[in-house]
């Protein structure tokens, strides 16, 4: 009722409704149907966070590696609000992956959190941003910090290339769990690019594995 009454008094379409119908068919297009799609209560924000299973040996042409993609679905609804005179490429229009091999609810629930994060810090989600977990998804676990790239598989790098919101593209990042001492090194100058090396010496698996080593 509200929007129709915004339609008629000549105010702008709200872009949350045609932008969340072209998101699932982009991602009906790119990934089939979702096994389950883990529905968000809430109204002021909802994000989505839908279940794709996956062979990720597929996309490396050898063997079978079963596992699962987690996608969030309603983040872009919003822009983040991006630094006063950033003149950078990245989008502020993001969704979020994870490569994991099973759906625990608790990945669900930290990815859909950290997928709300900059709206409730009013700050932003970007390329080799790091944000620690208030504690790790699994008990045990030594990462605890996302540090977020983007999608190692090319395919998932264009899941939203024909979305926009107010100018902005849908872009995707992918996230990853780190070790405290992996976290210290991303934070340090040029400690990135040190750390994506690591990555590849270490031949670091693309699904999520809680039990590989930290590299430092």
């Amino acid at each position: 009722m509200l929007q129709r009454l915004r339609t008629l008094m000549g105010a702008a379409p709200d872009p949350a409704p045609a932008l969340a119908a072209a998101r699932d068919a982009a991602l009906l297009a790119a990934l089939g149907e979702p096994e389950r799609i883990d529905r968000d209560g809430d109204r002021r924000h909802r994000v989505d966070v839908h279940v794709y299973a996956r062979d990720f040996a597929a996309d490396r042409a050898s063997g079978r590696d079963e596992g699962c993609v987690l996608v969030t679905s309603g983040m872009s609804d919003r822009l983040m609000a991006m630094p006063e005179g950033y003149d950078g490429d990245e989008s502020a229009a993001r969704e979020l992956l994870w490569y994991v091999r099973a759906p625990h609810q608790a990945f669900i629930e930290r990815l859909r959190w950290l997928a709300k994060l900059p709206f409730a810090e009013g700050s932003w989600l970007g390329y080799g941003h790091t944000v620690p977990l208030p504690e790790p998804p699994l008990a045990g676990s030594p990462f605890s910090t996302f540090l977020l790239l983007p999608p190692v598989v090319a395919a998932d790098r264009h899941l939203f290339d024909n979305l926009h919101l107010h100018g902005q593209g849908v872009e995707p990042l992918a996230v990853h769990l780190v070790s405290d001492a992996e976290y210290d090194l991303v934070r340090s100058d040029e400690g990135l690019d040190v750390f994506l090396d690591l990555l590849d010496v270490h031949r670091y698996p693309l699904v999520f594995d809680p039990a590989r080593p930290s590299y430092l």
